[in-house]
């Protein structure tokens, strides 16, 4: 039997799947599920039918259906969210729904020339399924998780709008994590997952005002025995009125969960349940909290809905997954969560987060936007500030600062001092959005700010995601070594707080301060270990973030080939996610190749292109730099006119923000110096301006030295070169400074000195922290 749906051709005899004429690869068990549905598509089939017929009398678990079910849906054109031909009809089963051509026995096979059209009946699709009301649903440069771990998880009917930390109850509980005594390695997602569950089902009715997991596991005190002083210091940083703790041992094939509440004054309920799996008993346990504290209860979600055994652990475990960078495991989680209902709101927004992270830029912003179009229609300002939240990480991430900032006032507009953990990730966004724009004293203001309230709240997590931005203000200010100070006290608060995808994204930042110390190996070393990471968790933005880094440290050591191999990746994902950021920071360090190697011209056609995105996004902070080097490779090609012109447009942004820029115009000013005529005046000028401040601190400072160097090199002053003090953190390791001092040597007849120093570079520019495999970059 032939049947055609919308332009897939499904041969049942064949056992063959054709779209548009092209043949679908497809499992077996997978051409099973398609091949029962349609032949059944009268009725809903329920799981234990579709077990029978797919697997027999061998035990399979839910997880194994839903990933058969998933592949079934994309050989047909469809998704869990569109439904179009197999919909899941909730407590039913699945259900053939699109509607079907059934083709006479002798039609021609698709593709292949006819005289007649062939007999057939066309099937009137099945009607819609009743649909739930509203069942559409670090931030940061160094892309922190967003807020997932709280929130209503679905929405059943119209419901009361709820309003952010006004609990109808005026009650607000802290899950702590789940204590896992089962001795059962396979259940270590319990602990994160399980209180995220809790969570959620908590919230679900607005009564109850529910501190998201991820600022519980935030806080280091959360994990510490519970004792009378103890839960008064949680109570007192979440602000909490109530404490659950709960605690999972495995007795035989059943399984007990230890549920206490502690409320002010020590008071204290407690009970034990049992049950044959975890997920389940988190639900139960939500069930008896709700009861001590005189709730009215839940609709009974046992069998439906993020309550069912299968769905709350697949949940759970992507709340896990997610807490723990594992970005593939996340996505497939939420993704079955959303395959059984794709009105589930928590889930979806989960999803959009990962995909985010995969590089998935478009899929993720359609499903935020859907999450933030549902909770305005519900009034869920909760899911709301997530949502926003997201879409203006999303926003950052591309450059489009003006969309992210409105983002962000969105968000802000609906968080309070009563919410610490919100508003500390929020204030760094905002923070990192005025950084880009170069208005460097707000951004550290408001830094600052963060920092404050994440270490008065012992938020580990915030207190993180400041350290680690603040950072990137010390470098931009000179500091470098402040810079990586503040790296590594934020590494460890990074791995305190068990975030996964934070940590990864210091690591790459803290590659990058030391390369901003002349410490290149140790530099490679580190970014190499991010871009591992990256790949081990298929996290892009990681991805992109240190392999932008590591160009930076490569291009000195003329590393064409590795170069070559992570510009093309870096040029491929920026071509298909549509990100003009990633595409201009690659001109830019291509740009820095083109001028190391003598090739003018082609520095400044690539300086010109990222010129153009940094101006048109409004992104100073790196505009400003480019323009500086926009100068430095008109000045050498002789291009007067051309340097003069960067030279205005640098000194317009400089006006406005002196304090960040001023320090480069003495190296802007001698560089028109010298393309004016006066090589003389200029390497005068830059001399003076380096024995002023010797130590060379600051990009600028830096940039001056360096442009000092050649120019004494090449007019022979060479002796400054050589005693000038300025260069000795940069001769251990920095291939530009061995070569100018080799130079120097040779021009001072120093040839045995230069000799040496000539191998000890060999060495450096072939040391395998520079090897750059295939496979140490993740594909998008």
């Amino acid at each position: 039997m032939r049947y055609r749906t919308g332009d897939t051709l499904i041969d049942l005899d064949a056992r063959e799947i054709r779209r548009d004429g092209v043949p679908i690869e497809v499992e077996a068990k997978v051409f099973d599920l398609i091949a029962l549905l349609l032949r059944e598509r009268g009725r809903a089939l329920d799981k234990r039918e579709l077990n029978t017929v797919l697997w027999g009398d061998r035990p399979v678990t839910d997880a194994a259906l839903s990933q058969q079910l998933r592949k079934a849906r994309r050989a047909l054109g469809d998704d869990g969210d569109a439904q179009r031909v197999i919909r899941t009809v909730h407590g039913r089963g699945l259900r053939w729904v699109g509607e079907v051509v059934e083709l006479a026995d002798d039609a021609s096979p698709e593709g292949a020339p006819t005289d007649a059209a062939p007999a057939a009946q066309a099937t009137p699709p099945a009607p819609p399924a009743r649909r739930s009301h509203g069942h559409l649903v670090a931030w940061i440069a160094v892309l922190v998780l967003a807020g997932l771990l709280a929130g209503v998880l679905t929405y059943r009917g119209a419901g009361t709008p709820r309003s952010v930390g006004v609990a109808a109850s005026g009650t607000r509980i802290a899950i702590l994590p789940i204590e896992d005594r089962s001795g059962d390695d396979g259940l270590a997602w319990t602990r994160n997952g399980l209180m995220g569950l809790m969570a959620g089902l908590f919230g679900e009715d607005g009564r109850v005002d529910v501190v998201a997991a991820k600022d519980v596991l935030a806080n280091d005190g959360a994990t510490r025995a519970l004792d009378a002083d103890g839960a008064a210091a949680l109570r007192a940083a979440f602000g909490a009125t109530h404490l659950v703790a709960t605690r999972l041992r495995r007795v035989g094939p059943l399984y007990e969960l230890d549920v206490r509440l502690v409320a002010a004054g020590a008071a204290d309920r407690s009970e034990t349940l049992h049950g044959s799996a975890p997920a389940p008993l988190a639900v139960d346990a939500v069930a008896q909290v709700r009861r001590w504290l005189d709730l009215s209860p839940l609709p009974d979600v046992r069998h439906t809905g993020i309550g069912s055994a299968f769905l709350a652990e697949a949940y759970a475990r992507g709340l896990d997954a997610q807490l723990h960078g594992d970005t593939a495991g996340a996505r497939k989680y939420f993704e079955i969560c959303l395959d059984q209902d794709p009105g589930l709101a928590w889930p979806r927004l989960g999803l959009a987060v990962a995909q985010g992270a995969a590089g998935d830029a478009q899929a993720s912003a359609d499903n935020a936007a859907k999450v933030a179009a549902a909770a305005r229609e519900h009034g869920d300002e909760e899911l709301l500030v997530a949502a926003e939240r997201q879409l203006g990480s999303l926003a950052f991430r591309r450059g489009d600062l003006e969309a992210a900032a409105r983002h962000l006032d969105a968000a802000l507009a609906d968080v309070s001092e009563s919410r610490p953990y919100v508003l500390t990730d929020l204030l760094v966004a905002q923070a990192s959005v005025e950084d880009e724009r170069g208005r460097f004293d707000h951004a550290r203001a408001l830094f600052e700010r963060a920092l404050v309230l994440a270490r008065k709240t012992g938020n580990r997590r915030g207190e993180a995601l400041v350290l680690v931005n603040l950072a990137a203000v010390d470098n931009g200010a000179g500091d470098a070594a402040a810079a990586a100070a503040r790296l590594r006290e934020g590494l460890d608060a990074a791995r305190a707080a068990g975030d996964a995808t934070l940590e990864g994204n210091t690591l790459a930042n803290l590659g990058a301060a030391e390369a901003n110390q002349g410490r290149l190996l140790d530099a490679a070393t580190l970014l190499q270990q991010a871009l591992a990471l990256a790949r081990q968790r298929g996290d892009v933005q990681l991805e992109m973030l240190a392999s932008l880094q590591l160009l930076g440290v490569l291009v000195p050591f003329g590393r064409d080939g590795d170069i070559d191999r992570v510009a093309r990746r870096i040029g491929a994902a920026a071509e298909r996610q549509h990100n003009p950021y990633w595409r201009a920071e690659l001109d830019w360090a291509l740009g820095q190749r083109s001028a190391r190697r003598g090739d003018h011209a082609g520095a400044l056609r690539y300086y010109d292109a990222a010129r153009a995105v940094y101006a048109e996004a409004g992104i100073t902070r790196s505009l400003a730099p480019v323009l500086a080097d926009i100068v430095d490779a008109a000045a050498a090609s002789g291009d007067a006119k051309r340097a003069h012109d960067a030279a205005d447009a640098f000194r317009a942004i400089a006006r406005d923000d002196a304090r960040a820029w001023a320090a480069w115009l003495p190296l802007v000013d001698a560089q028109l110096r010298f393309v004016d005529g006066d090589a003389a005046g200029a390497i005068k000028n830059l001399a003076e301006r380096l024995d002023r401040a010797p130590a060379a601190a600051g990009p600028a400072a830096l940039a001056s030295l360096f442009q000092l160097g050649r120019w004494q090199v090449a007019a022979g002053q060479s002796d400054d070169v050589l005693s000038r003090e300025a260069w000795k953190p940069w001769l251990e390791q920095h291939p530009q400074a061995i070569a100018l001092r080799i130079a120097a040597l040779r021009a001072t007849h120093r040839e045995t000195e230069a000799d040496t120093e000539q191998a000890r570079l060999d060495r450096l520019q072939h040391a395998p922290q520079f090897d750059v495999p295939d496979l140490a970059v993740a594909t998008p």
